[in-house]
């Protein structure tokens, strides 16, 4: 008859056993979706990016690369610091625009305060700084006068911002910007549009980083010159 030291040992050899059985599942798991995900190092239409409908025409010798955001986006927020890093590294060959969300009052309110930032000329010592405000230290900033009493000293008085932030120009950049994410069809964000014609966006099977990867693809893509057409008579 079997002793308690051997049944036991039995039962933790075949724990052991199922644990490896989970690991190593999951590991080919993983592996069979980074073969899948982009076979020959390129990235699938339809899968990793979409084709815009209506895109944009976009002129100049760089490659547009804009981003849909908002500040009230957590996921944003983090894909934020990954993205200006990526943008350096690429300013050779891209020309980088922001372009705030307007898909609720919120947002639309956080849109405002971008351009408004932007008029002010304080928009980049402010932007990341308002990001922090936000997500880190979990500042409740849903009025403009909130924003305004935050962002007094920063490079601008809160009288000032709430002048810029109600005027005409503002309200018109507001508009472009809620018109163009229309256009677009931009339904979440962080969403990212190359050269007017490819949409990038976060999915299950396409995280922030990978969203860089896409891109990098993408604007290689752009760059590549154009095969000619030969003529077929000769």
């Amino acid at each position: 008859m079997a002793s308690k030291a051997d049944k036991s040992l039995r039962r933790q050899r075949i724990v052991v056993i199922g644990v490896v059985a989970v690991i190593v599942g999951l590991l080919a798991w993983l592996y069979g979706i980074v073969l899948v995900d982009a076979p020959g190092g390129e990235f699938v239409e339809g899968e990793h990016y979409q084709l815009i409908d209506n895109p944009r025409r976009v002129r100049g010798d760089k490659v547009e690369v804009m981003e849909f955001f908002s500040y009230g986006c957590i996921h944003c927020y983090e894909f934020d610091p990954e993205l200006a890093e990526w943008v350096e590294a690429h300013k050779a060959d891209v020309k980088f625009v922001r372009m705030p969300a307007t898909g609720s009052n919120y947002w639309r309110m956080l849109a405002r305060t971008y351009y408004t930032m932007e008029t002010l000329g304080v928009l980049e010592q402010d932007h990341t700084a308002l990001f922090a405000e936000i997500h880190a230290a979990r500042r409740v900033l849903d009025t403009p006068q909130k924003i305004a009493e935050w962002i007094d000293g920063r490079g601008t008085t809160s009288d000032a911002f709430l002048a810029a932030f109600d005027s005409p120009p503002v309200d018109n950049l507001v508009q472009g910007a809620d018109q163009m994410g229309r256009r677009l069809k931009v339904a979440s964000v962080p969403t990212i549009i190359v050269a007017g014609k490819y949409l990038v966006r976060a999915t299950s099977d396409v995280g922030p980083s990978r969203m860089l990867d896409v891109m990098d693809y993408l604007v290689s893509k752009e760059k590549e010159p154009a095969t000619p057409v030969t003529d077929p008579s000769g």
